[in-house]
């Protein structure tokens, strides 16, 4: 059986055209989905924010730690990552 893939057909409808769907597909950041153990009362007020906000969780905390990085770089210097 052939598996069809009926999102790419979706998007064209919605977005208009393929060349959008092509585009978008480019600029998307690779996200990787990770567990953390969180302090309960930084978990509840990262909801309240998120909710006041009209904004995902996963958006709002992305916010936080672009902010946190960007912070610690400008004080610290670059961020050296391991080689992989």
């Amino acid at each position: 059986m052939i598996k069809k893939n009926f999102r790419t057909a979706f998007d064209t409808l919605l977005l208009g055209e393929q060349e959008d769907v092509q585009q978008k597909k480019i600029n998307k950041i690779k996200e990787i989905r990770a567990t953390f153990i969180v302090n309960e009362l930084y978990l509840d007020k990262l909801k309240a924010i998120s909710y006041w906000e009209r904004k995902m969780v996963k958006n709002v905390l992305d916010e936080a730690l672009s902010n946190y990085i960007e912070q610690y770089e400008e004080e610290k210097g670059p961020i050296q990552l391991p080689k992989q």
